[in-house]
């Protein structure tokens, strides 16, 4: 989405669009990603505008569907995410007035970001934001049992018969420790 600095009122704008998920797909890696993740349908992006002088505040609400590959059973599921954030966009500083070579970022700081010409490409933001939402890692539910170590089935379908995992040797002696 680009939108141009003057096309923004000074009592803000509301935009509400669709982008699309390709851009967001290459990002994981394309078709042959290993996180088990793949955005499936377009992103839907409300942005709240406004303006002062050339600074730009942008809220967005961002709302996704991932096709996810659960890290314990391995089994496909559908994973809903939406995410708000605020963003303060400013032109960027001459490069010839630079700062010092140490500066202490503040949180204001880390919620701006930079444009240089008159039309500012938001899909690039959007997709940042997109991708932090997503959790660090994908189960399919909280109580998920994934699959056994020695025989490799779903233990969330079926139980397994194989025998009780015995403890490793050297920590054996462990298992009668006790604290008083």
């Amino acid at each position: 989405m680009i939108i141009r600095v003057e096309d923004i009122p000074v009592q803000g704008k509301q935009e509400s669009f669709l982008e699309e998920d390709g851009p967001l797909n290459d990002r994981l890696g394309g078709e042959t990603t290993d996180l088990g993740l793949r955005f499936s349908g377009p992103i839907r992006v409300r942005l709240d505008l406004s303006r002062t002088g050339r600074i730009i505040l942008v809220k967005s609400r961002v709302e996704v569907r991932v096709q996810c590959t659960c890290a314990r059973c391995l089994d496909p599921f559908a994973l809903n995410l939406s995410s708000e954030f605020k963003m303060s966009l400013r032109p960027r500083p001459d490069p010839r007035l630079a700062p010092p070579e140490e500066v202490e970022l503040s949180r204001e700081d880390l919620e701006t970001d930079f444009y240089e010409a008159e039309e500012i490409d938001l899909s690039p933001l959007i997709q940042d934001q997109v991708l932090l939402t997503l959790p660090p890692k994908v189960i399919c539910r909280e109580d998920c049992l994934g699959l056994c170590q020695r025989c490799g089935k779903n233990l969330n379908r079926e139980a397994c018969r194989c025998a009780v995992a015995e403890v490793d040797p050297r920590l054996a002696p462990l298992k009668n420790f006790r604290v008083h």
